[in-house]
């Protein structure tokens, strides 16, 4: 086909561009002044004053001059030539900052990292208002004053003399601007001044608030760990806001030092460019600290420490490595229940707040803010489970980037967090989270650790209430107040039903629990094989309808069919002495055929995966009700099953050693065994280590062991383990029969 025409045009914007991008590109007012004092930072000011006059009055008509409502931005930076205004300032976009980044020149004489780059933070200006003044002033330079305009050009603004066909094209608005000696402003040696009108949005005091929040948070608040961090603190930078010359106070009730100094659980570290997360960790409930070395990357350095992250499962197992670079952070997290040293005020603070990322020293927007989880930690407590993941709002910190370091790491052109520039902010985001994970796992450790104290206390204090008593009957019997002795052993006696009564209750709830446990295993394999069952009856009604079988397939399918009933037949056997009508029956309860029953229900799970291999000279018989036993094994294998299969290796085992002598028998697995510091706790009600534990199976075998004169206990010592993960010892007391 031949050319008839051919033509090239450049891209001609309408003037309302310019409102459409300030009102567009940043996100709201607070994020307008912000941007704009940024530019001030950049410019090497030390002061910054915002101030705002007559906002009362916008939306007024007929207002004199003296009553118009406006906003002053004025700092005592380098100011501009009025080369810099003609080339760089009036056009946007403008690689200068970039340049100078690029070409290793991007620290001013003050020894700031500058923070722009893209050339548009100038258009906050216009998200703010729609007529500018702009006085500025270089060291040994006059005074240069620049007018922008864009009232007649805001779109909202048509009526019948002012049509869109009379817009102009953005090439036509003539900005104007006037050398100026002596000054009109700046009177002193370099600065500069921007006046708004024709405020886009009203203030209010609420609004002046969250701008001086936004302000106090530009620059890091205190994090004791910014020395060691190497975090260069910026102490010659202030920022003062005024409405109608009355100033907003920069400091409200609490600080981030106090509520900092508060931390029930401090978590200090850095995060290598290859995800290796070096990290110190204390808590002050119990004064336990640690210091641990863990590649986020590596499921098996994980194990060690036995951190099931889900960071790992769903993101960064598949990160060779990271393209985010590496980052330092600090990271606080509370016990909002303890009433003494966090008050109400205080929680207030740390729900409002959340982790920050600073770049070079100065903040990314919005990061940190109440509205803003960039974690996802709340989706992620009712997607996945609330007790893996911290909870969003009882944590805050400091993440501390660099542009050196993180250079792909960029801001959203909108202010509204980063660019995921070749997944760089999701890896970002995902080794972060499993900080997070780690720093909830440890805390979790401690606070199993505080109840454990005060369970110790509540029972010593039984013992006190016995030989209190112990000491009033004394005195009572020698005074001869046999009324008030009367009363008393009453009193006694009514305590001790009702701990009875409390007792009993409480064997049914754990009975109770450990059945639904068992159920809850068996009902899910028994609807996997009837729905397979069905569909394959299913498949094979079509084929007889049709007469198109062979009579080997009818066999074929019957047996499939009997040999799936027979597993379920046999999984409801073991349940049934599980329930508590069944548990009236005592009889001799053979260890060796309880093993070999609890086999076959976890065959599914154990077949061509975990080899399992039974120790024993000759059978243990305990006198007992099998039901009990039976649920002890469950638990048990359970746990070995889930342990030994998170070891990563092919040969993973399980072993069971019944020894007639000293009446035990040890269940062990070769998985990733049981920390030091968390095997006091590991038979506490609700708690787990487990991604999806409930924290009740170890604490239910305890218990029925007690009840039935046995217990159980924790193999450390290596040399008397079967296998080198985790190892669990049965002392039977009974006689045997």
């Amino acid at each position: 086909m031949a050319v008839i025409k051919k033509d090239s045009q450049p891209f001609e914007p309408y003037a309302r561009l310019m409102n459409i991008i300030g009102d567009q590109l940043i996100t709201n007012k607070i994020v307008g002044v912000i941007e704009v004092v940024k530019n001030c930072y950049d410019a090497d000011a030390e002061n910054v004053q915002v101030r705002f006059f007559n906002v009362q009055n916008r939306g007024k008509d007929y207002l004199a001059e003296n009553e118009k409502p406006y906003i002053e931005i004025e700092d005592d930076g380098d100011g501009m030539t009025l080369d810099i205004i003609q080339n760089v300032w009036l056009r946007p976009a403008t690689p200068h900052k970039l340049d100078k980044k690029n070409k290793k020149n991007n620290i001013t004489n003050k020894g700031r990292i500058i923070q722009g780059e893209k050339g548009v933070g100038r258009f906050a200006i216009h998200k703010l208002g729609e007529k500018i003044e702009v006085f500025t002033k270089a060291e040994n330079n006059d005074e240069i004053k620049l007018v922008l305009d864009f009232t007649e050009f805001n779109p909202e603004k048509i009526n019948l003399f002012n049509q869109p066909d009379d817009f102009k094209l953005l090439s036509e608005v003539k900005n104007e601007w006037f050398v100026q000696s002596p000054p009109e402003e700046i009177k002193k040696p370099k600065g500069t001044l921007i006046r708004i009108f024709n405020l886009r949005e009203g203030w209010k005091e609420e609004d002046f608030r969250q701008l001086r929040m936004a302000t106090n948070k530009l620059l890091p608040p205190y994090d004791p760990n910014s020395k060691e961090f190497n975090i260069k603190i910026i102490s010659d930078f202030n920022i003062d806001i005024y409405n109608d010359r009355a100033e907003i106070p920069k400091e409200g009730t609490v600080t981030f030092q106090d509520v900092i100094e508060k931390a029930h659980f401090k978590m200090k570290g850095e995060i290598s460019e290859k995800g290796i997360l070096k990290f110190e960790y204390e808590c002050t409930l119990t004064s336990r600290k640690i210091k641990r070395e863990i590649n986020l990357l590596d499921e098996e350095s994980q194990r060690k420490f036995q951190y099931d992250l889900y960071s790992f499962i769903k993101y960064l197992s598949k990160t060779d490595k990271p393209s985010c670079g590496e980052f330092k952070f600090s990271l606080y997290s509370y016990d909002l229940t303890d009433n003494l040293s966090i008050t109400k005020i205080d929680k207030e603070f740390i729900r409002s707040n959340f982790i920050y990322v600073y770049r070079d020293g100065v903040r990314v927007y919005p990061f940190g803010e109440k509205e803003m989880d960039w974690l996802e930690l709340d989706k992620l407590r009712s997607v996945v489970k609330a007790g893996r993941f911290p909870s969003y709002n009882d944590l805050l910190g400091f993440v501390y980037i660099s542009q050196a370091e993180n250079a792909i790491l960029k801001d959203a052109t909108n202010r509204q967090g980063m660019m995921n520039i070749d997944g760089a902010y999701d890896d970002f985001r995902y080794l972060m989270l499993g900080a997070t994970e780690i720093l909830n796992t440890e805390s979790k450790i401690d606070k199993e650790k505080k109840k454990v104290s005060k369970n110790k206390s509540y029972s010593d204090s039984n013992s006190v209430v016995r030989k209190s008593f112990d000491s009033l009957k004394g005195k009572l019997e020698k005074i001869n107040d046999l009324d008030t002795l009367k009363t008393a052993n009453h009193f006694l006696e009514t305590l001790d039903k009702h701990t009875e009564l409390m007792k009993e209750r409480m064997e049914t709830v754990e009975d109770l629990a450990g059945l639904g446990m068992a159920v809850e295993k068996a009902s899910h394999d028994a609807l996997m094989l009837l729905t397979k069952m069905r569909g394959n009856i299913k498949d094979f009604k079509v084929k007889a309808k049709n007469k198109d079988y062979k009579n080997e397939e009818l066999v074929s399918l019957l047996n499939e069919l009997d040999e799936n009933l027979n597993f379920i037949y046999d999984e409801m056997q073991v349940i049934q002495p599980l329930f508590k009508i069944q548990r009236k029956a005592i009889q001799n309860v053979s260890i060796y055929e309880s093993i070999e029953k609890v086999e076959k229900y976890f065959r599914r799970e154990l077949e061509n995966k975990i080899s399992v291999k039974l120790i024993k000279d000759k059978d243990v018989i305990v006198k007992t009700n099998n039901g009990l036993i039976l649920q002890v094994l469950i638990n048990l294998l359970d746990n070995a099953i889930y342990w030994a299969s998170k070891k990563g290796s092919k040969k993973t085992e399980i072993a069971f050693q019944i020894n007639t002598k000293d009446n035990t028998l040890i269940v062990a697995d070769n998985g990733t065994g049981i920390r030091e510091d968390v095997e006091p706790l590991i038979f506490n009600e609700f708690f787990s280590l487990k991604s999806d534990g409930r924290g009740l199976g170890l604490y239910i075998v305890k218990e029925i062991l007690m009840r039935i004169n046995a217990e159980i206990s924790v193999i450390q010592e290596d040399k008397k383990k079967i296998l080198p993960g985790a190892n669990f010892l049965i002392k039977f007391n009974n006689e045997q029969s």
